[in-house]
Formats: structure tokens, C-alpha cells, sequence
């Protein structure tokens, strides 16, 4: 290798769940994802929000686990990037609307989706990430319909969010905003996983899907300064939907579509009620990882 050649980064993926981080009982909390990111003793973590929408009125309309992610990452000496990409409501209602048209391509979506959801109903094991991130199983059926029952550039691509031109994106919107970073932590939805080991592939580096290495400690609390940002973003979002908060159409009507802010709000009193139950037992509840 010449002197001067740059050392490949080592990439790390780890698949998130979104609202099953708030269920005990997939032993896979929002504790122990910070445990996992954390041990993998990331310089940079790229997670599932959008540049144009971190720290903005549309960052509620991501996944909690992102927002928590930027809100402690400073904290830890990490840097946060925001990564995602996304494509707009008009086109990817366009998107489903034509699927529609297409009663058997819209069956067969349906059918690998539903395939997908009972995989999820059927979860009995020590966590949800070894039954994700650690299942090939798993990987290979989220391949299989991203790649094969959807495929590319389809009215169901587009109906999927563009799914393979946002994983694209997101890779590059990574790996730009990285620069010269040693350890990569890439934290988005576990359907995510197949395609960006795709991605990076093709950008000659090699992910890594780390073996689970927390021992599943509960819901335990949140830091205040994190509920206060989902508080933060769940005020936003009520905002957007009365008219209050100033966006662009496209970016009201997806909010409109998405409707976040119930399932954030019973989010944020779990973690309100969890404060201040563990405050009145005296005793502690863990917050995270202390390494």
C-alpha cells in the first residue's frame, strides 16, 4: 500500500426496531442499543434522520431512536451525521397508487410484507437483535422482497420510499459526512441491513453486522435532556398537523400521512412514567451504558 493511501474505515451495521424498542418484552430496549453502538466504540454514528429535517420541525417524523442517538452522542465524544434520505410525498403516493393498479404485484408485496410482520408476531428468544441483525434467516427474507417481489425503479420502489435510491443516499450522505473516520456506526431500521451492505460493497468496503454484545437490561430511563427533545418534536409535529408550524406542503402532507405524533406521545410517557416511578422507589434505573 503506498505510503500515502487511505486506510479503509471499519462500517459497522446495527439494526433498529423503531416502537419495538419500547416493548419489554423483545428484549431489545433503547438502553441496550445505546449499549451496542457504544461498545463498538464508534467516531462517527449515522443514523436514520435526514439532514434537511435534524433539528428541525420534521425531525419527530423519524424514528425516536435517532433523535436519542444525537441528543447523547456528544456526550459519549461521538459525532453524530444525519443520513437518511428521503423521497417525496407526492411521488411515493404516486408510487402506491400505481402498485395499486397492479393487482398482482400489489398481492405479492402484500404476501412478502405479511411474511415479514409474522416473523416479528412469532419472536419467543433472548432478544429481538439476535432474531434481526443476527438472522440470516431474517436478512435473507428482507432481501428477498426488497430485491426480488419490489425490485428497482418499480411503482413499488417508489411506492417503498425509492428504498434502493435511499439506501444509495444514505450510504453517501454517510460516508461524506465521515471524512476521515476510523469506526463507523450506521444505526437504521434492521430492513435496512441488506441493502447497505449492498451499498457499501459497491463502494469496495466491507460491513460488519456485529453479534449482539449487551445482556438485555429492561426499559430503564431516559435522560431528560432526550425526552426533551421528543417533546420537542412531538410539539413540532402537532404543530405541522394544526397549520402553526411553518413547512412545505409535501413535507405537511407526509407528516399528515405518517401521523407520528400519537404513538411518539405514548412513547414519551412511558419514559415520563418510568422517571418518575423509579424517583419515588428510591432506587436507581439504568440510563445506559456508564463504559
Amino acid at each position: 500500500m503506498p505510503k500515502n493511501a487511505a486506510v479503509a474505515p471499519e462500517v459497522f451495521l446495527v439494526g433498529s426496531v423503531h416502537n419495538m424498542h419500547f416493548e419489554e418484552r423483545y428484549h431489545y430496549s433503547l438502553i441496550d442499543l445505546q449499549v451496542q453502538v457504544r461498545l463498538l466504540h464508534p467516531d462517527v454514528v449515522c443514523g436514520e434522520i435526514t439532514p434537511e429535517a435534524f433539528d428541525g420541525p420534521m425531525e419527530g417524523n423519524f424514528p425516536p431512536e435517532a433523535a436519542m442517538l444525537a441528543e447523547l452522542a456528544p456526550g459519549w465524544g461521538v459525532r453524530f451525521i444525519p443520513a437518511d434520505w428521503r423521497v417525496s410525498f407526492a411521488w411515493q403516493d404516486r408510487g402506491e397508487r400505481q402498485e395499486s393498479e397492479n393487482k398482482a404485484q400489489a398481492a405479492a408485496v402484500d404476501a412478502a410484507q405479511n411474511k415479514a410482520k409474522n416473523y416479528f408476531a412469532a419472536f419467543s428468544g433472548s432478544s429481538l437483535y439476535d432474531y434481526t441483525n443476527g438472522s440470516e434467516q431474517y436478512l435473507s427474507m428482507v432481501d428477498h422482497m426488497f430485491e426480488e417481489v419490489i425490485g428497482e425503479n418499480t411503482p413499488s420502489d417508489i411506492a417503498a420510499g425509492a428504498w434502493h435510491e435511499r439506501n444509495r443516499k444514505i450510504v453517501e450522505n454517510c460516508l461524506t459526512g465521515a471524512g476521515d473516520a476510523k469506526r463507523i456506526v450506521f444505526v437504521f431500521g434492521t430492513g435496512h441491513l441488506p441493502q447497505l451492505r449492498r451499498q457499501l460493497a459497491a463502494r469496495g468496503l466491507t460491513a460488519q453486522i456485529p453479534a449482539r454484545a449487551f445482556a438485555p437490561a429492561g426499559l430503564g430511563t431516559m435522560p431528560p435532556a432526550v425526552i426533551a427533545r421528543w417533546q420537542r418534536n412531538l410539539k413540532n409535529l402537532e404543530g405541522i398537523a394544526d397549520g402553526i408550524v411553518a413547512v412545505s406542503a409535501d413535507d405537511r402532507a407526509k407528516a399528515k400521512d405518517t401521523n407520528r405524533s400519537p404513538v411518539l406521545r405514548k412513547e414519551i410517557e412511558i419514559y415520563l412514567a418510568r422517571q418518575t416511578s423509579c424517583a419515588g422507589a428510591g432506587v436507581g434505573c439504568s440510563e445506559g451504558p456508564i463504559r
